[in-house]
């Protein structure tokens, strides 16, 4: 589940919400390709890859973590803010955030394979007064993430509607806007008939599903089928349907799996779409085909992966439901390549999952979950407290996860997390790395607070501050608009380190009971050093 997706689970199951004109009936060098690198806000193209050295960080550069994949040594990260990777072990992080070609995009859809990373990126923009997702492109290393290539979004020209599959020749709508056109998935295999090359494919709602085997020159439309078909195969003969993600929920794509080179799986608004020979021939699974609740649960399919151990291959999908009468939220899985399905953790909005070994990591709207392949003894993660900083998790809702080891690392919306897994559900302790703003104490900004304006129902404020001294007493206190005390926050508290610290607040006074909406300020006392002063805005 990619960030932008959130949007989407509103705008593209009962309308498609964007402006479209119809019309009628091993190492790889950059060095021996030739790229064509296009920079959105300067409309400037390049001929030649942009070398890339990330920006090291003490922290990570968002709270907004939408996909963690480990390489190695290395454990890379899909963002709200541009990609982000650690080399030392969570020491610290390198950030990409701001250079060339990534700007300040936001990650729609990340994978690397071997020396291949591939990052598709986003903005909201305003349109017609509201928040569209819009895709701005898609970033190629082949060498690591030191030289990045960027295209711009895959689109149609306006004469793009004649594709042909096979022997047959269908009519295809042209996508020619970026709007609600972003690739919210990416995989990488090999290429078929050159396994010296690779293929990319990504996954672009709107724009369907979309492969490229020259690293993001030229991109192919797939062919997957339409909603009245359960497969399509290349050989056949006398096929009529359109491509047209107006008219067919199929041709909406938004996640995908590659179990090897030729297997893949793909989720749709209508399903899960299987191919066993590169991406050319389908076998469609939703809900009305595999039993109509005893198989696949939705047919929104926002996230999938594979889960391996003891010799099993068992792919899973984040499975919605959508307008079809009984189809409902859940996870949905199968051991024997889609021939049967089975569904968990039913009735709770899936965002996507990982594994280690047995275990099954869940992670919904409605929390963090753990359970072990089979029995199901699905186990929601309680308070997340961080004993080191004080700090605990306000959101449920979380989004991706891998292991190092046995410490399991979960992204979340507002944080990303560390616990070990000892067996047994959640009795590990728990780190949370948290992004913020450095504090220069040169300047006139002392101390600030975020979210600033927050809304207590939902997530905590941080306020965040900074002492010259190795070890400082601390005071925090809370005050509203006419200076009548709120709250104490602490009280004289040891706190050690010259780094910038922070300390939550729930939106209470010292009563426990919720304060009212409206401006308040807040004051931080170090030792016999002058307060500082911060306001906050709370809005129910």
């Amino acid at each position: 589940m990619k960030l932008f997706a959130l949007t989407i689970i509103f705008l593209g199951i009962n309308s498609f919400g964007y402006s479209q004109t119809i019309h009628s009936p091993e190492n790889y060098k950059l060095s021996n390709l030739k790229f064509s690198n296009y920079d959105l806000k300067t409309d400037h193209f390049f001929s030649s890859p942009v070398q890339v050295i990330p920006n090291n960080s003490p922290r990570p550069s968002s709270n907004f973590i939408t996909d963690i994949i480990r390489s190695g040594d290395t454990v890379w990260f899909a963002t709200g803010r541009g990609i982000m990777r650690t080399i030392d072990n969570f020491q610290t992080f390198q950030t990409y955030v701001g250079l060339q070609p990534f700007g300040d995009d936001d990650i729609a859809g990340f994978n690397l394979n071997q020396n291949v990373i591939v990052a598709a990126t986003a903005v909201s923009q305003e349109i017609n007064g509201e928040s569209i997702p819009t895709g701005t492109g898609v970033k190629i290393s082949t060498d690591y993430g030191l030289n990045w290539s960027a295209f711009p979004q895959p689109l149609d020209g306006r004469g793009d509607s004649l594709v042909v599959y096979g022997s047959n020749n269908l009519y295809a709508l042209p996508v020619v806007v970026p709007e609600l056109n972003l690739s919210y998935e990416v995989a990488i295999t090999k290429t078929q008939g050159d396994p010296s090359n690779v293929t990319i494919w990504i996954c672009s709602y709107a724009g369907g599903l979309r492969k490229t085997t020259d690293y993001g020159v030229t991109w192919q439309r797939v062919v997957l089928p339409p909603d009245n078909l359960d497969s399509i195969n290349i050989s056949t003969t006398g096929y009529t349907f359109v491509l047209d993600p107006l008219v067919n929920l199929n041709q909406r794509v938004f996640s995908m799996i590659a179990t090897n080179d030729s297997t893949l799986y793909v989720g749709t608004a209508d399903g899960i779409n299987k191919s066993t020979d590169w991406g050319l021939s389908w076998r469609k699974f939703n809900y009305d085909n595999t039993g109509r609740g005893e198989g696949i649960s939705g047919d929104f399919v926002v996230s999938m992966d594979v889960q391996r151990f003891n010799g099993k291959e068992i792919v899973w999908g984040a499975t919605n439901l959508t307008n079809v009468a009984g189809s409902f939220d859940a996870f949905s899985y199968t051991s024997n390549g889609g021939a049967n399905w089975f569904n968990t953790l039913e009735r709770t909005k899936t965002n996507g999952m990982s594994f280690k070994d047995s275990i099954v990591y869940g992670f919904t709207n409605a929390g963090l979950w753990r359970a072990t392949f089979g029995t199901f003894n699905w186990s929601k993660a309680p308070v997340i407290y961080d004993e080191a900083t004080k700090d605990r998790l306000k959101t449920q809702s979380f989004y991706c996860g891998n292991y190092v080891g046995d410490s399991v690392y979960i992204g979340s919306a507002d944080g990303l997390l560390r616990t070990t897994e000892f067996g047994q559900p959640w009795i590990g302790k728990w780190k949370i790395y948290r992004a913020y703003e450095s504090i220069d104490l040169s300047s006139d900004i002392k101390t600030y607070a975020a979210p600033n304006p927050f809304s207590p129902d939902d997530e905590y404020t941080r306020f965040f501050y900074k002492t010259t001294k190795p070890t400082s007493k601390v005071t925090i206190k809370i005050f509203d608009f006419g200076m009548n005390p709120v709250r104490t926050l602490i009280q004289n508290a040891p706190r050690t380190g010259t780094d910038v610290l922070y300390t939550v607040w729930d939106g209470s006074n010292d009563n426990g009971g919720q304060v009212a909406n409206g401006v308040y300020f807040y004051r931080v006392e170090f030792d016999d050093e002058d307060a500082v002063w911060g306001k906050i805005i709370l809005l129910q």
